[in-house]
């Protein structure tokens, strides 16, 4: 049940998601067109089961934050995936991300960041799709940070790609 890397990267997996854009918690308005992220993950796809399989890994973002800045982000992951017989290529995934983020400093009170760093986190979640006879998966989902420390939340959808090594 171990993953082995396959070629010049550590890990088996490389992922790429878009998150065009995202709402706040507090007072829907609709969706805000400046978060335009940009997340590529390097992961390890370690089968659980026939239908689940853990999969771990680290990433980078690049998204613009709340405040109108450029903001960037480095952290690690872990994701379940559910892919039930009845569904063929279909399946499910839930899942949470975490790590440092730069691009807040001067925004938020000064016992959240350490230096120019702020801790955040997110919950994921969506449906799967895996392109038949590839070594690839379409992905779409929601990602959403809960409102904590006093800021609002967001809620943001997202799409991308899964390449498995």
């Amino acid at each position: 049940m171990n993953a082995q890397a396959a070629g010049p990267l550590p890990c088996d997996q490389v992922s790429l998601e878009v998150v065009p854009r995202s709402a706040h918690w507090a007072g829907f308005s609709g969706f805000e067109i400046k978060s335009n992220g940009l997340e590529v993950s390097c992961g390890f796809h370690l089968p659980l089961s026939d239908q689940f399989t853990l999969v771990t890994g680290f990433s980078a973002m690049s998204f613009v934050n709340s405040f109108d800045v450029q903001s960037y982000a480095v952290g690690t992951s872990a994701e379940v995936q559910y892919r039930p017989d009845a569904l063929d290529n279909f399946g499910l995934y839930a899942g949470l991300d975490g790590g440092v983020v730069l691009g807040y400093d001067g925004f938020f009170p000064e016992d959240r960041m350490v230096g120019p760093f702020t801790f955040a986190g997110n919950l994921k979640g969506g449906v799967l799709f895996d392109i038949p006879q590839t070594n690839m998966t379409l992905f779409g989902g929601v990602r959403a940070v809960p409102p904590v420390f006093g800021h609002r939340g967001i809620i943001a959808p997202g799409l991308g790609v899964t390449y498995r090594f």
